[in-house]
């Protein structure tokens, strides 16, 4: 009989523990963010000109991939600028060189989708022009 309670209890602390891990995972799951949320946000507050508001979220992540994909292309200031004002150009939004989304984008694609690219950003600023 004692051997049964224990074996009863073992069994109960079993299924509460998965019970609660299956808990763990379900929220977990459902609170997650998906890849881009907090660029797409920090760049829509950040677009004081709207210079990008009719631009979809989906378009902003290419963008903002493009722009982690080119770093490896960029010597200078001058050539990120550049290379960001192509890239948004090609995905449908002309902007002038000076345009101040450019900078903004440089540093929120990096910052947010690809932060191991951040010494590109250090060397391009340190970089004599």
């Amino acid at each position: 009989m004692n051997n049964e309670v224990v074996n009863n209890i073992s069994k109960t602390g079993f299924l509460v523990f998965i019970i609660f891990a299956t808990a763990i995972i379900v929220y977990s799951i459902s609170s997650s963010e998906d890849f881009g949320d907090s660029y797409i946000e920090q760049l829509r507050i950040s677009d004081a000109d709207n210079t990008l508001s009719e631009l979809s979220d989906e378009i902003l992540i290419i963008i903002g991939k493009s722009v982690c994909n080119d770093t490896k292309n960029w010597v200078s200031q001058k050539t990120s600028i550049f290379s960001i004002q192509n890239i948004l150009t090609s995905n449908g939004k002309d902007v002038q060189n000076d345009d101040r989304i450019i900078p903004i984008i440089r540093f929120q694609s990096i910052y947010e989708l690809c932060p191991e690219n951040i010494n590109v950003l250090e060397e391009i600023f340190s970089s004599n022009e």
